[in-house]
């Protein structure tokens, strides 16, 4: 990455950041996910910063699934805090600012930087890295691979995620069809 990321500090790409949505930067440097949301409360802000994640993967011809969700450390008498399952697509040649690709070769892991961003001010409310095991990298490999060796076709790609969302209600449902996923450790607090 050529910026710095600091919690409490606006984000450097100034965008209008969307409610509710996750954002993958998937270069062969480097990936970041960006979760913007607003309106948290600290017990989902504490899932995200150091709770325990869950992610997953699907792939299709034109779009890939990032799934996600991070759950709280328990808490004696107080109910589990989460940030609970969402998902969000992705398709190559709309990440246009850098070049695309997956950290590593194949069967290899790699870090992640995870940023939650406020989405109605651009201030940073959170940041950790996560080790991705090389079952979700591979899919991600796969996924954007895939991608790449057909030629760019939004409408193509719009109706094949159209399509996910008509199979599947829900994040859960969606899971159904992951190639890949594996769960974030909780960080010590």
């Amino acid at each position: 990455m050529s910026y710095s990321l600091v919690v409490g500090k606006p984000h450097p790409r100034q965008v209008n950041w969307p409610k509710s949505a996750v954002n993958l930067v998937l270069s062969e440097n480097y990936v970041e996910i960006i979760h913007s949301f607003d309106g948290l409360t600290s017990d989902e802000l504490t899932a995200f910063a150091t709770g325990s994640g869950t992610v997953a993967v699907t792939v299709g011809d034109r779009h890939l699934m990032w799934c996600y969700r991070f759950d709280a450390p328990a808490r004696p008498g107080a109910p589990k805090g989460a940030l609970g399952w969402g998902d969000a697509p992705w398709e190559a040649y709309r990440q246009r600012d850098r070049t695309v690709g997956v950290p590593g070769e194949q069967g290899e892991p790699f870090t992640a930087y995870m940023v939650l961003v406020d989405a109605s001010t651009g201030i940073i409310e959170g940041l950790r890295t996560a080790e991705i095991g090389k079952e979700v990298a591979d899919a991600l490999r796969h996924g954007v691979a895939r991608q790449l060796a057909l030629p760019y076709d939004h409408e193509a790609a719009s109706h094949e995620i159209d399509a996910v969302y008509r199979r599947h209600p829900s994040t859960q449902s969606l899971l159904r069809e992951a190639i890949a996923g594996q769960r974030i450790p909780a960080l010590d607090s």
